[in-house]
């Protein structure tokens, strides 16, 4: 067992301001690299290019990061991603002040780098909690989202306009908060890698690929990450089309960023009082409700009720899910896992992402909230079945131990 350092409360401090500045680049990105894009780009269809570069660079580099992680700890792969957000927000503000179009892709794809190393905070948290609070500490560091939901739009906005250039200042903020991170990552303790798995090397991915727990750890973060990303990226567009307005779209974000995160204590204190199966139940339940209210109104308020109601429900399962991936694996083996299922999470989430618009147009708000229950049926489904094996192996195997005692007595 690894044993929490003395100074923990100063660490989950560094990992909450950390997941902070992930976040809040993430916000930036989100709110202004399509517009930049549109700005620079000489052909319309290559305007979402550069974010498309950032989803991509992002979920390949999950899989390798992982495995990196496993070999030299998680510090090295979080300062190496940092380093590639703070020169990719070097790059991009050259590229504007530049008007380059493609050098704005090459700093857009670095920066989708540093989007790889952004789940390790949560996970450097429970490697370093003692066995009893690894849960509550994973969803503590989620708070670093709040900070980012409350400032990073907002920062966005004001950095844009800071400089002469239009968009330069929000890249210079970028590479600000890319070195703020790097500093926070280099003054953190590696939580694996040589000296701490020198005889006990990380899980590999083949060896709990058939394990039911893993089974629905990806399960739950892949699924939720995918229908929070489809509803995510279809509100507004829904509500553009609704014609609601440009204020009713901007709280549907800032309530979806609110659900999204705030709830995260008290998500591990329901994971902590009925178990996974029951909190996963849970979040599954809150996100079918919000999907049907999506179903029952197409205005403002139910909207935004939808969005916020989605995101309290990925915010259980999130918690939930990370728990059942923790306890898929011994505390300080589970690198090569935990690249794994970011990456898997990624990937399909970024399905959803790139798919929305063309579902939205063909489906329209309604079908997207049918398409989106669809997927919540099945994945309670798969849970539940999942669940069920889960519980016949742990009861094999105590079977088989207390027969492996009984014979030696």
């Amino acid at each position: 067992m690894i044993k929490s350092p003395p100074r923990f409360r100063i660490l989950l401090a560094q990992l909450i301001a950390a997941q902070a500045c992930y976040y809040m680049i993430v916000s930036i990105d989100l709110t202004l690299t399509g517009l930049v894009g549109m700005s620079l780009a000489s052909v319309p269809a290559l305007m979402t290019l550069p974010l498309s570069l950032i989803v991509v660079i992002g979920t390949v580099c999950s899989f390798i990061a992982g495995h990196a992680a496993a070999r030299f700890g998680y510090r090295p792969v979080m300062v190496t991603g940092a380093l590639t957000v703070v020169v990719g927000g070097t790059v991009s503000a050259i590229a504007v002040a530049s008007h380059s179009f493609s050098l704005f892709c090459v700093g857009t794809a670095l920066t989708g780098g540093y989007r790889a190393v952004g789940g390790f905070l949560r996970f450097v948290a429970s490697e370093y909690a003692s066995p009893t609070k690894r849960e509550r500490a994973l969803a503590l560091v989620m708070y670093g989202g709040i900070i980012a939901a409350a400032l990073g739009p907002f920062a966005a906005v004001v950095a844009s306009k800071a400089a002469e250039q239009p968009y330069l200042g929000s890249c210079i903020l970028i590479a600000i908060l890319g070195i703020v991170a790097l500093v926070l990552a280099a003054t953190m303790p590696p939580a694996t890698g040589r000296n701490r798995e020198a005889h006990n090397s990380a899980i590999r991915i083949r060896e709990r690929i058939g394990n039911p727990t893993f089974q629905q750890a990806v399960l739950i973060l892949a699924g939720s990450g995918l229908v929070m990303t489809l509803v995510m990226a279809s509100g507004p567009l829904a509500n553009d089309h609704a014609g609601h307005g440009s204020a009713v779209g901007a709280a549907m974000i800032q309530w979806h960023l609110v659900g999204m995160f705030a709830p995260s204590a008290l998500s591990a204190l329901l994971l902590k009082k009925y178990g996974a199966f029951k909190a996963n139940v849970f979040g599954v339940s809150v996100i079918a409700s919000g999907c049907a209210i999506g179903l029952i109104s197409a205005s403002g308020w139910g909207m935004t009720a939808t969005m916020m109601l989605v995101g309290v429900g990925w915010n259980v399962l999130f918690v939930a899910g990370s728990a059942l991936l923790l306890q898929s694996y011994p505390q300080g083996r589970g690198a090569k896992l935990q690249g794994f299922t970011d990456g898997a999470t990624a990937a399909i989430s970024a399905g959803g992402s790139f798919a929305a618009a063309w579902l939205l147009q063909s489906l329209g708000w309604n079908g997207i909230n049918l398409l989106a229950l669809a997927v919540i049926a099945s994945i309670l489904t798969n849970l539940v079945w999942l669940s069920i094996r889960a519980r016949r192996a742990h009861a094999l195997a105590a079977a088989q131990s207390s027969s492996l005692v009984a014979s030696e007595s």
